[in-house]
């Protein structure tokens, strides 16, 4: 048993009750209530660990309601990018890495973010990089890759490659959406061994952001896209006592033989234990915003012929929700652009019981005031990425116009109509760091405090809204809201440790806030030293 005293504990309870100490025993809570209390419930326990935590806030574990967690591990294996201000520097730091497999991999550029030029780096640069290893460079989005001559050979890439879905420019080696899994394919394999090790890596990591739960996409994360090796690799870790977070599958499937395959393999939402269980099929249908591929309603600003990409026409992606529905699965559908969030309501609104079903919207970013009514009729669910703001504040307007931005990211109005917001990062696209996105969420600024007044300061967020959708409301998108998400007696013992009141400080302050301790059904698992 493990005894925590002395605290500012945040309950986040129907009552918002703030507790001083909480016990833990076999990895549920036991008691909450103020520390004499507490200590003297237990007086007569031999086994108890004491820990004073000398007046720090706690909070509920946070539960990264959409990330690719283990892309995330795979993305450190690869050249990071993300602070290459230049296409000179993309190709010096190519020429000093060795490959991983048999391949030269990066991800992280942003054109937008080079100093001169912005433009996409070109096939003609990579070859720069080599003329006889195959090079490809992902975009920061992850909707966008560029590769060298070497690999569209390997790849057998012609000009008269087509794809729907995803668009090839063969001058230029850029790729984008469906696309990429013509060159992904080619790229080698990884043993099982591999993924559970950057599993572990990764776990590590986000256990130092205060993140106890995840919510992850990672059956296509991988060259062979073996969604049975990632069930595999999780579900050994978890009986070797290894796998410490808990783990919320969100399985991008993208065709109905894809799905029928994971369903005769028995794994249905839910399916699984406290650590690893499947969570809802994730269908992708745009692009992103940076790479101007998110699907619009009305073109992109100055682009007349250009609303975007989209996966799916709407009666492909009718007769694929309506499958995996019927199936009795969740789903979470990747929608940025309007035009891609109206395609999914539309979808939505033609299954029976949605509300039953939980689905949800993943991103959410360019809404309309009527999709958002439209939302909450529907009672769907949108799983948000406050850390967006950071780089999207700079880009919006230019990408659709100052009018249409207007209603865009709209926080705000979405939980004052009730709407269900579950926060996120999407890492790697952009950190998992949560303070960061709590920052983001309330500021409406980005990490140098611009501007001043914050990005359509309407929408600005409380602290304790912000914290809330990372806990309470990313528990009820996993169907988890009973044992997780909030801080009851009988609910998992997983909590944070901040090292300053983030309800009372100063809202420019949060930035600086720390994460002191991590723990997870009463176990410390890591403490900032």
């Amino acid at each position: 048993m493990q005894i925590f005293k002395n605290g500012k504990i945040h309950s986040f309870n129907s009552e918002n009750a703030i507790y001083e100490a909480i016990a833990v025993e076999n990895g549920r809570i036991a008691a909450l209530g103020n520390t004499e209390d507490v200590l003297e419930e237990f007086k007569k326990r031999d086994d108890k660990e004491v820990i004073d935590l000398k007046g720090k806030t706690v909070v509920p574990g946070f539960n990264d309601s959409h990330v690719h967690f283990m892309n995330y591990g795979y993305t450190e294996k690869k050249i990071r990018l993300n602070e290459c201000r230049s296409i000179e520097e993309l190709i010096t730091l190519g020429k000093k890495t060795l490959p991983y497999g048999s391949w030269i991999l990066g991800r992280g550029w942003n054109q937008d973010l080079f100093s001169g030029e912005k433009r996409m780096p070109e096939k003609s640069d990579l070859d720069k990089i080599s003329e006889d290893i195959p090079v490809c460079y992902t975009r920061a989005c992850g909707h966008v890759a560029v590769i060298n001559s070497k690999a569209m050979e390997l790849c057998g890439i012609t000009p008269e490659t087509k794809c729907f879905g995803g668009d090839i420019d063969y001058d230029k080696g850029i790729f984008t959406e469906n696309a990429l899994y013509l060159v992904y394919s080619h790229i080698s394999k990884l043993s099982l061994e591999e993924m559970k090790n950057i599993i572990l890596e990764t776990q590590e990591k986000f256990l130092a952001m205060g993140i106890t739960s995840v919510q992850t996409d990672d059956f296509e994360s991988f060259p062979d896209k073996d969604f049975k090796k990632v069930i595999q690799a999780y579900e050994e870790l978890d009986r070797e006592g290894k796998l410490k977070i808990r783990v919320y599958e969100q399985g991008l499937m993208p065709t109905k033989d894809r799905i029928k395959e994971l369903a005769e393999y028995k794994y249905f939402t839910g399916t699984g234990g406290e650590r690893f269980k499947m969570g809802p099929i994730k269908l992708l249908l745009d692009g992103s915003l940076g790479g101007k591929t998110a699907l619009l309603q009305l073109p992109y600003e100055g682009e007349k012929n250009n609303r975007g990409v989209v996966t799916y026409t709407q009666e492909e992606f009718n007769e694929i929700v309506e499958y995996a529905d019927s199936m009795g699965y969740q789903i979470a559908v990747h929608a940025i652009g309007d035009g891609a969030i109206k395609m999914a309501v539309d979808s939505f609104e033609k299954l029976p019981n949605l509300n039953r079903k939980r689905h949800g919207i993943v991103h959410c970013q360019l809404t309309t005031a009527e999709l958002i009514d439209r939302i909450k009729k529907l009672d769907i669910i949108t799983y948000i990425q406050p850390i967006f703001l950071d780089y999207d504040l700079h880009i919006v307007e230019d990408r659709i116009g100052y009018e249409r931005s207007l209603e865009s990211y709209a926080w705000k109005t979405m939980l004052d109509k009730k709407i269900k917001l579950s926060f996120g990062s999407d890492a790697p696209v952009d950190s998992a760091d949560v303070v960061k996105a709590i920052h983001c969420a309330v500021n409406r600024q980005d990490m140098n405090f611009y501007p001043k007044d914050g990005w359509l300061p309407n929408e600005k967020i409380s602290v304790e809204e912000a914290v809330r959708c990372y806990t309470v409301n990313s528990a009820y998108a996993s169907f988890e809201e009973e044992i997780k998400g909030s801080l009851e007696v009988g609910k998992l013992g997983d909590f944070v440790v901040l090292d300053r009141d983030i309800f009372s400080i100063d809202k420019s302050e949060i930035l600086s806030t720390k994460i002191d301790s991590t723990v997870i059904g009463g176990e410390i698992l890591y403490i900032n030293n």
